[in-house]
C-alpha cells in the first residue's frame, strides 16, 4: 500500500484551477477523503493508546 502523503500528493494540482474544479465531482477525490479520514482516525488511536 502507497503512503497516504504520495497518494494525497497525486490529488494535489500545481497552478491548475481547472483541475481543482474537476476534483471536487470526482469519484477517485471523494475515495481520498475517506482514506484521509481513516488514516487521521488510525493516528488519533495509535496516539491515544500510547497515552494511556
Amino acid at each position: 500500500m502507497k503512503d497516504i502523503i504520495e497518494i494525497l500528493e497525486e490529488f494535489i494540482p500545481e497552478d491548475n484551477p481547472r483541475k481543482w474544479a474537476k476534483l471536487a465531482s470526482n469519484v477517485n477525490y471523494r475515495r481520498l477523503h475517506l482514506l484521509l479520514l481513516k488514516e487521521i482516525l488510525l493516528e488519533l488511536r495509535k496516539m491515544n493508546q500510547t497515552n494511556f
